[in-house]
């Protein structure tokens, strides 16, 4: 531990003649030199590039964000940088393309009705709703993610509908995108 942080160097100076007062405060400095690394560096915790895995994934449950276990380290560091720009399009086109390239790393097609409809007071839940709102999402993942991982497929889609506004009819399919050279995108902003 550097002398500037060591104990010793904050005791007055008639506490420091001798080697009893440094034996006595080694012990102390060994104890507490831990916490004072971990406190020089919390900053690092709180930033995305640099926070540990399990702290990563500690913040994600602070803004309420659920993803799959086939979503990887990078993924996660994403999710976090773009944190309320991604919970803000949560619903739209543009918050869907976030999620599918920069936390899932992936391409996103998508084919949607446009249909829109209204109602002047609460809708009876006994009439079903006008089908004129649907979309068809294709998830394109990173080539050899989802090849033999059913279990990657079906993540991935409960994931993708839970980013769908509930009144649309969705449609989701997930495969491996062609091009073994599709790469995800660094998040915008990001490093």
């Amino acid at each position: 531990m550097p002398g500037s942080r060591s104990l010793r160097a904050i005791l007055p100076e008639s506490y420091r003649q001798g080697d009893f007062a440094d034996r006595f405060i080694a012990g102390f400095d060994d104890a507490l030199a831990p916490l004072i690394t971990a406190l020089d560096c919390l900053d690092a915790y709180f930033n995305p590039h640099t926070a540990p895995d399990d702290f990563v994934a500690w913040m994600l449950g602070w803004t309420n964000t659920s993803l799959p276990a086939c979503v990887g380290t990078i993924g996660r560091r994403n999710a976090l940088l773009l944190g309320h720009r991604l919970h803000g399009l949560r619903g739209t086109r543009t918050g869907l393309e976030l999620l599918v390239r920069h936390v899932l790393g992936g391409r996103l097609e998508l084919t949607e009705s446009g249909g829109t409809h209204y109602s002047a007071g609460p809708e009876d839940p006994s009439v079903p709703a006008p089908t004129g709102s649907w979309v068809r999402v294709r998830v394109l993942l990173p080539y050899g993610t989802a090849a033999d991982r059913p279990w990657v497929v079906d993540d991935v889609a409960e994931l993708v509908r839970e980013w769908i506004p509930a009144h649309v009819t969705a449609e989701v399919a997930v495969a491996d995108d062609a091009d073994p050279l599709s790469a995800p995108h660094a998040p915008e902003g990001g490093h």
